[in-house]
């Protein structure tokens, strides 16, 4: 295996799950030999496997910055905690039960059916706080700051599909069927409290925003009939490299239609307009709304992605073989890697035509962003009509903007805006700003500032020679044909190890690599029974709150340590005790863990390195002074 395959890998199975966009109405004509497998991933643990997967000591790293910033008399706290799952799983069996369809051309054939079923499920709650204060009472102006930084994530991917082959007695593909539904949310809150005083003045902002986005597609049905039947499958059961060129005289075309709605929700309060001499909430910001579409499109008639037709070229090859289980009975297959999505062939063209479309919408309806664009034009008529600029007023009576006063042309009629006193054109604010400096450059502010740098330079020289003890040195990616059964039976994530053993890091259980990796991770991999008891149980999970429950996701450690400050939607009400006699769910396990890596999400680290940089900063001043 080299780097680029690794790469490759890399790249392919962390796409797997956004080649699944889709949802499902159940198929009736389900039958008893089904081959199922899926993948599951509590996102609890993930702190836990990066630290396993790399040797990186995040947290340690972390209460590194937090002494150093007490050691230069810098209160700071960092707070996070993120849960939920993501889980998807692929069913699939024949139909034998025989049927007439209707090629492009006209022809009928006698074909029977082989279905396709992906459930795709992930929910993510994601909390966080930063907060620093400082102050310095042996000085006269008593200086002080305090910053509290908050932010609120969670994400929800509800996404079905079924996808019908529909094929003759000797293999050849005639066309297939799509039937689909998705529901895609994101949401996400910052709010941000500062309170910087001196002198006895005081600047105080609490700043809170937020945006939810939503897209929901109710139906997705789309249709391919295939110009003449095409020889894919037999080819795939061959096991040679090959490329399917389907060329618009074989291709046929697609059709479909769907019917989608978009939303979106985006609020902004707490600008300090107060501090300029306006209402405080002059320019609070509430937008939402919501815009259904509906359409068709078929390839013949598109002039956007098929100009020509429907067309493509995929490249097909094959590796190794290997013998793999495909149930939790003990079932063995043999199958070649291969290079590919784990679905059915065509089926991530179908998929991906079908889905582009329906987000792309039907031209009829506004989009969101263009309802959004047209809110925000208006809220910044609005802001513009409410913020007034600064003004001087000549001897004269005339009035001219500010920053036409000392600039070396004679802007007033009897010219008194030049030599104008600049204490004189100091508005309320300015003052209140520079009293404020005044009491933080009279302490010891910078000196603090020079404390954290060294204290913090010093800490991270401990980490300088630290090497990443990633246990692979190599990987490979492959999905696995079956010739037996005619499909892909599941997909496998290799990992070879710097003594050149390969081990399955992730895939079903086989005969070729070692399948007791040396690093363990939470990621598992199910086949049979399993998979489709899993299966069964995550069609009926469609809420955020069933694919990542409030009562494993703790944050009252973020809320206690943000107090007053606290955002609403991070606020809870605590889960009702339970009933007399009955147990008490533990769920201390999900609730203690960190944020990714580790770290907080990449808004705090911002703020925490805007801490250490103006350390460094301060640090290095009097070294460039000298």
């Amino acid at each position: 295996m080299d780097g680029s395959k690794f790469r490759t890998a890399l790249i392919v199975a962390g796409l797997l799950t956004l080649s699944m966009i889709s949802t499902i109405p159940m198929v009736s004509a389900e039958t008893t030999d089904s081959i199922t497998w899926g993948v599951e991933y509590e996102w609890a643990n993930l702190n836990d496997d990066i630290e396993a997967m790399t040797g990186l000591p995040y947290n340690d790293i972390i209460e590194d910055i937090e002494d150093s910033a007490d050691y230069g008399g810098f209160n700071l706290t960092i707070l996070n905690i993120y849960s939920g799952s993501t889980s998807f799983y692929v069913e699939q069996w024949d139909d034998s039960t025989e049927q007439q369809i209707t090629d492009n051309s006209g022809d009928t054939h006698t074909v029977s059916t082989r279905v396709t079923e992906i459930t795709l499920r992930h929910g993510m709650l994601y909390d966080a706080g930063i907060m620093v204060d400082w102050d310095d009472n042996t000085v006269m102006g008593a200086p002080s700051m305090e910053v509290v930084l908050s932010a609120d994530y969670e994400t929800i991917v509800v996404m079905d599909l079924v996808y019908t082959e529909y094929v003759t007695s000797d293999m050849m593909l005639v066309g297939s069927d799509l039937d689909a539904s998705a529901n895609l949310g994101i949401g996400a809150g910052m709010g941000l409290y500062t309170d910087i005083s001196g002198n006895g003045d005081s600047f105080e902002m609490d700043l809170d925003a937020g945006i939810d986005l939503g897209w929901t597609a109710d139906s997705i049905s789309s249709e391919w009939r295939l110009e003449h039947p095409s020889n894919v499958l037999n080819m795939m059961n061959n096991g040679n490299d090959f490329d399917w060129e389907c060329g618009t005289l074989q291709c046929g075309k697609i059709t479909g239609s769907y019917a989608t709605t978009q939303s979106y929700d985006i609020s902004l309060t707490g600008l300090p307009m107060d501090q300029f001499g306006f209402e405080a909430d002059a320019l609070d910001l509430q937008i939402s709304d919501t815009i259904p579409d509906a359409g068709t499109f078929d390839s013949d008639n598109d002039d956007w992605m098929m100009e020509d037709g429907l067309g493509f070229e995929i490249p097909y090859t094959f590796g190794d073989q290997q013998t793999i289980t495909i149930d939790d009975g003990g079932t063995t297959t043999t199958a070649t890697e291969v290079m590919m999505d784990p679905y059915p062939p065509g089926m991530g063209i179908m998929l991906g035509y079908s889905f582009a479309n329906a987000v792309m919408g039907s031209g009829d309806q506004t989009t969101a962003a263009e309802a959004m664009m047209e809110a925000f034009e208006g809220w910044t008529e609005d802001a513009e009509e409410t913020v007034v600029f600064d003004t001087f007023t000549c001897d004269d009576g005339e009035e001219i903007p500010r920053d036409y006063v000392n600039d070396g042309e004679d802007d007033c009629a009897d010219g008194s805006d030049e030599g104008v006193d600049e204490e004189d054109l100091a508005s309320e604010l300015e003052e209140l700003a520079m009293n404020i400096y005044g009491a933080f450059d009279e302490s010891d502010f910078v000196k603090n500032l020079e404390s954290v740098g060294e204290k913090l330079e010093f800490e991270m020289e401990k980490y300088e020679d630290l090497e990443l003890e990633f246990p692979y040195v190599d990987g490979d990616y492959a999905a696995l044909w079956s010739s037996e059964h005619s499909r892909f039976v599941g997909f496998q994530l290799l990992g070879e190890t710097e003594a050149g053993n390969v081990y399955s890091v992730l895939g079903p259980e086989t005969s070729a690599y070692n399948n007791n990796p040396p690093v363990e991770i939470h990621l598992e991999y199910l086949v049979g029974t399993a998979a489709e008891e899993a299966e069964t149980a995550a069609e009926t999970a469609v809420t955020i709150e069933e694919l990542a429950p409030v009562a494993a996701h703790d944050v009252a450690a973020i809320v206690t340590a943000l107090g007053e400050h606290a955002p609403e939607s991070m606020v809870v009400e605590p889960p009702a005790p339970p009933e007399e006699g009955g147990e008490e769910s533990d769920t201390s396990m999900e609730s203690e863990s960190g944020g990714m890596f580790g770290l907080p999400a990449p808004g705090f680290i911002s703020v925490v390195f805007v801490v250490i940089g103006a350390a460094m900063v301060a640090r290095i001043m009097p070294r460039r002074q000298q």
